[in-house]
């Protein structure tokens, strides 16, 4: 089972609205971590993120979506109580939140472009992948480094481990249109997918499954059913 979700935010007005109807049912340890947010923004993308995580597996689980328990690994990874084959994997940036529900290991990651980040690379990349990167033309290297970077940053998520992880301790390669891994020092059988969210991001889901599954859209709305 592989399934991506993705949630563009809304406008403050209109989240504040939604938050006010649903705060009462929040668990008070969720409360609490939104309360902890200064901007709209960031309390937008925390609660939905942990929003869609629970109408997610209350569905598949028959259960009250507050009534669910999490676990967390050395490495400050998530993954739901009692439920040793449920894992999913969440990530924001921007405007945009996603998520990723599978029945085995699973990584997904989100960045917006913010421009030229070359300094990065030439600090964390591998030799291979830095050879790769500056063999573009100079306007196509920075949308080339956010690619290989949310690779990178979804392939630790799905080892589990993190920034623990050196960044140069595995390497990708371009195919055609896909990625793969050209070496690794952790598990190498992992498929890559790339998501065209929008033009000023870079989107890649990293997971056991060869099948590309389509990125669902979540709306506001959606949540509806869990006031």
């Amino acid at each position: 089972m592989l399934q991506v979700f993705s949630y563009r935010l809304i406008d403050k007005s209109d989240f504040d609205k939604f938050y006010q109807s649903i705060k009462s049912k929040l668990p008070q340890t969720l409360l609490s971590k939104i309360e902890t947010f200064r901007f709209a923004s960031d309390k937008q993308r925390s609660l939905i993120a942990d929003l869609i995580v629970r109408r997610f597996y209350a569905k598949e689980l028959k259960i009250d979506p507050f009534q669910l328990e999490f676990d967390y690994n050395d490495h400050e990874k998530p993954s739901l109580k009692n439920y040793p084959k449920a894992h999913f994997n969440i990530s924001h940036s921007g405007d945009y939140v996603v998520v990723a529900f599978s029945d085995c290991p699973v990584g997904i990651d989100i960045e917006k472009n913010k421009g030229n980040r070359l300094n990065v690379a030439k600090r964390f990349f591998t030799r291979e992948e830095l050879d790769d990167l500056f063999a573009f033309q100079e306007e196509d290297q920075i949308e080339y480094f956010y690619q290989l970077w949310t690779l990178k940053e979804s392939y630790m998520k799905a080892i589990g481990k993190g920034i623990s992880m050196s960044l140069n301790s595995f390497s990708f390669k371009k195919f055609y249109s896909d990625f793969r891994l050209r070496y690794s020092i952790e598990d190498m059988g992992f498929q890559f997918t790339t998501y065209n969210v929008h033009p000023e991001y870079a989107c890649n889901l990293c997971s056991k499954y060869i099948l590309k599954p389509k990125m669902e859209e979540i709306k506001i709305s959606d949540f509806d059913e869990m006031k």
